[in-house]
């Protein structure tokens, strides 16, 4: 959730990416724009080794150490694998070496995140807090890893941040109140609903209605498979209503119908048909909670 915060050397931190011709400093776009996961963190990776392969060369008399470029190539490998395991423990031995450097806690952060290490994603993320402060308020991904730890309270209040860095993100908001509904139930949620007034993604303002009681899923549902939208965008918007929608099911207690609608989300070749239009690390998201919430439903009788 940004506008894209800067990290290491500029490199640009984002969640959701922009059509061709929309302004990426619109405010409205600052929280969701973001370049596919691979090839932002990659080039991240591939900066960090620039910038410290010197510095490591002179730690190389520790003999147990693996050089900096080496961790780079192999974190690079791992990621374009999905192979999330291989990348904490590649980030593991990089910390290890460098343990001052906030950007690799955010890298093991998102990896932790994605291999369903959740606890240990909050602590990676938390860590980075303390060594760079600043990035406290936009750091959406850390209340997405305390709501899947459970740590709800804590998740409401990253969100409440956030909505002080950019205030018109649906997803934002809807997380928030998914985080409240687990902890106080989901009247206080909606009576405490971050208010927002324009997000311009196709469907996010019906999410955001679906959330404040004022239309169904059904409606939702059917305004997506009404919509004019083809290609990418079309994918984009079934999507994050399906996200939405779904998670809506589980912070009302339905399982069956929040699984359901996962599923759907987190299809492959929904994210293969969305392209730029879908984020990978919300798609993400959308795939463990499916993997988590069916974890709930009793196996079906022979």
């Amino acid at each position: 959730m940004v506008p894209p915060h800067t990290g290491i050397d500029g490199v640009f931190w984002k969640r959701h990416n922009v059509e061709s011709g929309e302004n990426l400093c619109s405010g409205s776009f600052k929280m969701f724009i973001a370049t596919t996961r691979i090839r932002c963190l990659c080039f991240s990776i591939f900066s960090l080794a620039l910038v410290w392969g010197s510095q490591n060369r002179c730690q190389a008399a520790d003999e147990q150490s693996v050089p900096i470029e080496q961790l780079s190539k192999q974190l690079s490998e791992a990621r374009q694998q999905f192979d999330f395991g291989k990348a904490v423990r590649v980030l593991d031995q990089w910390i290890k070496q460098q343990p001052d450097r906030s950007q690799l806690y955010y890298l093991r952060g998102c990896e932790n995140f994605f291999a369903g290490n959740y606890r240990q994603s909050v602590k990676d993320f938390d860590r980075l807090v303390e060594l760079e402060p600043a990035r406290r308020q936009s750091l959406w991904e850390r209340g997405i890893s305390y709501y899947f730890a459970g740590d709800f309270a804590k998740g409401a209040e990253q969100f409440a941040d956030y909505q002080n860095y950019h205030d018109q993100d649906v997803e934002n908001s809807v997380f928030r109140y998914l985080c409240v509904a687990k902890a106080d139930g989901v009247k206080q949620a909606r009576e405490t609903l971050l208010p927002i007034e324009n997000d311009p993604r196709p469907g996010l303002m019906e999410v955001f209605r679906l959330y404040e009681g004022k239309e169904t899923p059904q409606n939702v549902l059917e305004d997506m498979q009404q919509t004019k939208l083809t290609g990418p965008a079309a994918a984009g918007y079934r999507f994050y209503t399906l996200l939405y929608v779904g998670l809506y099911y589980d912070a009302h207690g339905d399982d069956a119908l929040a699984v359901k609608y996962l599923a759907e989300a987190s299809d492959p070749k929904l994210l293969e048909a969305g392209g730029r239009r879908i984020s990978r690390y919300m798609w993400d998201t959308a795939r463990l909670a499916h993997q988590e919430i069916s974890k709930r439903i009793p196996p079906a009788k022979n």
